[in-house]
């Protein structure tokens, strides 16, 4: 994400849960993702939450894994202080400043990383996949919930300008196992009047 793309959801960060799309939108994605990983991923001691905003995902999360330690990471400087103020000094959860591309994080360190409706504002989303898979400990998963371009998102997004932000699944797909992920399933996982609105597309990170 640019510079000028993140402005927006910087002026917007304090409301950001509270609006209607927050209620309508982002959290029924979040539940969804949640179940998803649960069963990706049933025990996971370490997640990464790439692209985490205000942290309403992550605390979730954090709800659904007692014994888990987790982590957020979102470019947006007010969205990751939202969030660090929402966690109450969880001592749990740690909160960073990062783009998905450049995860300040060691390798193979994480048994679980969700994204949710961030991966199309990805400046360089091969490269933020790859970092993805470099932090994922083996056997680890990652669920990567966005609007990909099925059906009539395909047209929309070439309409809209957007062909190189929403992918198809199966250059997902492309991207992930060129990253040494093994892609697992793609589900929908909202609906509007039977439109399919987001998938989510869930992977492994392959043995060495």
């Amino acid at each position: 994400m640019t510079e000028r793309g993140i402005e927006p959801y910087d002026a917007r960060a304090a409301r950001y849960d509270h609006s209607v799309l927050g209620h309508a939108y982002h959290r029924p994605v979040q539940e969804a993702t949640l179940q998803v990983a649960a069963a990706l991923i049933p025990e996971p001691r370490t997640i990464l939450d790439v692209g985490c905003g205000t942290g309403s995902l992550l605390r979730m999360l954090a709800a659904r894994f007692p014994r888990a330690r987790l982590f957020g990471a979102d470019p947006a400087e007010r969205m990751i202080a939202v969030a660090i103020a929402s966690m109450a000094g969880n001592p749990r959860v740690r909160l960073v400043r990062a783009p998905a591309e450049r995860l300040p994080f060691p390798d193979a360190v994480f048994d679980l990383v969700v994204s949710t409706d961030s991966f199309h504002h990805w400046a360089n989303q091969p490269a933020g996949v790859r970092d993805i898979s470099r932090v994922l400990a083996p056997g680890g998963g990652l669920v990567l919930a966005d609007p990909f371009a099925v059906g009539w998102l395909r047209p929309l997004a070439v309409l809209a300008g957007r062909r190189d932000r929403i992918r198809t699944p199966l250059e997902v797909g492309g991207m992930l196992h060129r990253a040494g992920l093994e892609v697992l399933d793609c589900e929908p996982i909202l609906c509007v009047a039977r439109i399919k609105i987001v998938h989510a597309v869930t992977s492994r990170k392959e043995d060495p």
